[in-house]
């Protein structure tokens, strides 16, 4: 239990709830025909939500580095191949099933977007990917950096990752052609994410050093948290920079700056109530299946008002990937398909 983290709990499940609600946001105006303008706001709305995904790849070297601050066990790269690398794989055989089974789309239209998502990436799970090359990193900077000061390894992994979305924001006519005609292959790499995992790094393995600060550490994260998500707002209205992407320059200051609200505003609360580890526990599940939860409902669903429509969208991607989850982890080999549903342990914060 020393290794638990309970506010990881809570801000994985505000980070899930988050995607789900900025996909279903997207497929509500993409289903009506609505105005301009609604399509502006809501995509305003989307902008400040865009936090989810950088917050999930946050969360997951965070923990790595807290269970794992000095040396991987020998079973860690098996497990991360068998339950990360392969549902990378094989969920998008899910989605071609569905299309090809349900949809009656054609063999030639089903292989063509299953490739795309195995060798571009083109898929909401590319962040599996990202977790992936942060495995890898872990190992090196245990390896070999970690007698090297954090404040340096900070510094350059910040100019680094500064550098390479300011290129891919503003200049991406300096990155090679096929990185400007793939967004995916933008978003990917890990130099879109360094800073992110040096943050992580060190937040994971001085856990208890972090939080013994909040006393100014809140405050601080608060006010970073208004300006940077005011100045995020404003750029993208007024159309300085409109691209809806979690790989915009801007997000990463936001998303950063929210963590630390997070951390430090549950690190108040004694315990993880039973609906925050439900979805805790189903994250990845509903992360990677919430569209096709998407795809399901809208086959049985009635003409309705769009903020009813909005909001059955929402339930279906959240539920009915829990449903799907299960449903395919009765598989013999369900758990590599979807990964793992795994018990969650009733988490108390020590007292102390």
């Amino acid at each position: 239990m020393k290794k638990q983290i309970h506010e990881i709990y809570w801000i994985r499940a505000i980070a899930c709830l988050t995607v789900v609600m900025i996909h279903s946001l997207t497929r509500t105006y993409a289903t009506y025909d609505l105005p301009n303008s609604t399509v502006d706001f809501i995509r305003s709305i989307q902008i400040v939500l865009l936090y989810a995904t950088p917050m999930f790849i946050l969360i997951s070297e965070i923990v790595i580095a807290k269970v794992y601050p000095d040396k991987l066990p020998g079973s860690f790269y098996k497990k991360r191949f068998l339950f990360l690398f392969l549902p990378y794989v094989f969920t998008p055989f899910l989605y071609g099933l569905f299309h090809l089974l349900v949809e009656n789309d054609s063999w030639r239209i089903v292989k063509n977007g299953i490739m795309d998502k195995l060798l571009l990436g083109a898929w909401h799970g590319y962040f599996i990917i990202i977790i992936l090359q942060f495995v890898l990193i872990h190992y090196l900077f245990i390896r070999f950096l970690k007698n090297v000061s954090p404040w340096l390894i900070l510094s350059v992994t910040f100019v680094i990752n500064v550098a390479y979305l300011a290129i891919a924001n503003l200049r991406s006519d300096l990155l090679p052609q096929l990185m400007q005609d793939q967004l995916s292959f933008v978003r990917m790499p890990f130099l879109a994410w360094i800073f992110y995992f040096g943050v992580a790094f060190y937040v994971g393995k001085y856990m208890e050093e972090v939080k013994a600060n909040k006393s100014w550490g809140f405050p601080m994260a608060i006010v970073a948290t208004g300006v940077t998500g005011f100045l995020l707002f404003k750029i993208f209205t007024s159309g300085i920079f409109t691209q809806l992407s979690s790989v915009r320059l801007d997000i990463m200051f936001y998303t950063i700056s929210l963590f630390f609200v997070l951390l430090f505003l549950f690190s108040y609360f004694p315990n993880v109530p039973g609906a925050v580890m439900f979805i805790s526990k189903y994250s990845f599940q509903i992360f990677l299946l919430h569209f096709l939860a998407f795809d399901i409902a809208d086959l049985f669903l009635p003409e309705m008002d769009i903020r009813a429509y909005a909001l059955v969208m929402f339930l279906a991607g959240l539920f009915g990937s829990v449903l799907l989850a299960i449903a395919i982890n009765l598989l013999p080999i369900g758990k590599y398909i979807v990964g793992p549903i795994r018990a969650m342990p009733k988490v108390r914060k020590e007292r102390g």
